[in-house]
């Protein structure tokens, strides 16, 4: 049987509630990665860019980046066509955070393909006050044809140019290394397809997510757990 252990990043196994540069997996849970890895498929699956991704937790199986826009995997990437054009529009977008004076003091990540290409933005306000201009770049990020994922309790918001979700991901990532078993890890609204499309659904309790308690999933995990579970499906 190929099992498959599908982790998102923020909130699943990197802390939220710390400034980026200080948000990386515990050594519990990157020993339990490594501890996975010998018995298992495993890969990320996440909103960020697969360049920080790599950084963060390196040699996975794959990378499934920026929603699903870019999956890496075998020394490949397999990009979503649609970003190609929607290139102006991103650089519309860019020109109006620029612009903005409330959201350029935010921090504003622009995401983009290892490629070059830009595949999103995310807009952080967690150490600093919410943008009272914010509802004004979603909507016509909306308009332009992308993806605005809102995360309640969370203070950031994600804007993707790709239609791809997690599920799709799951299903993609399934497909490709012939996979009998996925579970996946996850903590947020944004996981919710991914949730879907697995055998096993576990989601990760971080202190900021007890509205997700509503959903249904096949085990719920406390964020200080998670290496002992991800041990416990590399085994099972």
């Amino acid at each position: 049987m190929v099992k498959l252990i599908l982790l998102d990043y923020d909130g699943t196994i990197s802390p939220i509630d710390v400034e980026e540069k200080m948000a990386f997996p515990s050594k519990d849970v990157l020993d339990a990665i490594k501890y996975a890895k010998r018995k298992v498929r495993v890969a990320l699956v996440s909103t960020k860019a697969c360049d920080v991704l790599i950084k963060k937790v390196d040699e996975l199986d794959a990378y499934s980046c920026i929603g699903g826009a870019e999956v890496l995997f075998n020394d490949r990437s397999c990009i979503d066509v649609d970003l190609v054009e929607k290139q102006d529009n991103a650089l519309e977008i860019i020109n109006m955070i620029k612009n903005d004076y409330e959201v350029s003091k935010v921090k504003v990540e622009v995401k983009r393909t290892l490629s070059g290409l830009i595949a999103g933005f995310s807009i952080d306000w967690r150490f600093s006050k919410k943008p009272s201009s914010l509802e004004k770049i979603l909507n016509k990020s909306m308009l332009s044809g992308m993806r605005v994922i809102v995360y309640e309790n969370h203070p950031f918001v994600d804007i993707l140019l790709s239609k791809k979700d997690k599920g799709d991901s799951v299903e993609f990532l399934r497909k490709i290394f012939n996979a009998d078993k996925v579970v996946y890890f996850g903590d947020s609204e944004n996981d919710l397809p991914a949730f879907l499309k697995s055998d096993i659904s576990v989601l990760v309790l971080n202190g900021y997510n007890d509205h997700m308690k509503k959903f249904r999933v096949n085990e719920m995990v406390r964020f200080n757990d998670v290496g002992g579970l991800i041990r416990k499906y590399a085994d099972n």
